[in-house]
């Protein structure tokens, strides 16, 4: 078993810094993380580990606030143990847990919802994602198609068709994302998923009841032709992935083409809900 390097990074104000290392992180070759009260924790096989990885923490912009990381190095036998107890499920009320397959099933929930976590962001411990899950579990769904765009490990679209979309598409712009997704489907035994990587441009010429975008704002922004024309009359746009701070300009950005359902937030992040005009 391979020998891991895990990085534990405490970040001043924890957010947005959190999550632009993370990202950064990711992209640098880190397979998994975990958030904590004071930052996160990141693992890394050994043999890909760089010093340059800490670099990359330290330089963090100064009008972002400070990181700083302590490394130590997980011997392969212990790594799974050590990376699981830094992995707590998500529970939303009576209606939804999200855990992972290492995590015990516990019955009365109604919608139990396996993940198994690539990235933090997406797999529901992101308050964005978590905004849009609990947004799901009052939309009308049943019988609706839904898009997930930026699907990530697909939680949010597989939550959907757990609540009976006729039809579920989960889109991401990395193969690698959409990959996890399909196996995080076969955990849940879902088998009417599509899956497809693809920007915002593969919207064009889709028809959606719902369009489900947990993206960052400036892509949102450029691509709100796309997600306008994609969304059905009568049909739910529901956005995050972006500040409170940003959550007005998109509603503007959208026009008059929808009515502001709600916008609702998690400490700094926001989601918006709009329904196209019929």
């Amino acid at each position: 078993m391979n020998d891991y390097v895990e990085l534990t990074v405490i970040v001043t104000p924890r957010q947005p810094g959190t999550d632009l290392l993370i990202s950064e992180l990711a992209d640098a070759g880190c397979e998994s993380f975990a958030e904590t009260g004071e930052g996160f924790q990141a693992w890394i096989p050994k043999e890909h580990y760089k010093v340059e990885l800490l670099s990359i923490v330290n330089q963090l912009d100064t009008e972002l606030g400070s990181a700083t990381v302590t490394t130590k190095v997980i011997e392969g036998q212990n790594w799974n143990a050590e990376w699981e107890s830094s992995y707590q499920p998500i529970v939303i009320g009576t209606d939804l847990m999200i855990r992972a397959p290492f995590h015990e099933k516990i019955d009365g929930f109604r919608f139990d919802l396996i993940i198994q976590p690539q990235q933090s962001f997406g797999t529901g411990h992101h308050p964005t994602t978590l905004l849009i899950a609990e947004k799901l579990l009052t939309l009308p769904v049943s019988e609706r198609y839904i898009i997930d765009m930026g699907c990530g490990t697909g939680v949010l679209g597989i939550l959907a068709s757990m609540r009976n979309a006729s039809k579920v598409d989960c889109v991401d712009i990395e193969a690698h994302a959409v990959e996890n997704a399909k196996e995080n489907a076969g955990h849940n035994n879902i088998s009417g998923i599509e899956f497809a990587v693809g920007d915002t441009i593969w919207l064009r010429g889709k028809s959606a009841d719902v369009v489900l975008a947990n993206i960052n704002k400036n892509v949102l922004t450029a691509a709100m032709d796309d997600l306008r024309n994609c969304v059905k009359s009568g049909g739910d746009l529901i956005m995050s992935g972006f500040f409170t701070t940003d959550a007005n300009d998109l509603v503007k950005s959208a026009g008059g083409t929808f009515q502001l359902i709600e916008i609702k937030n998690s400490g700094e992040w926001a989601m918006v809900h709009l329904r196209k005009n019929g």
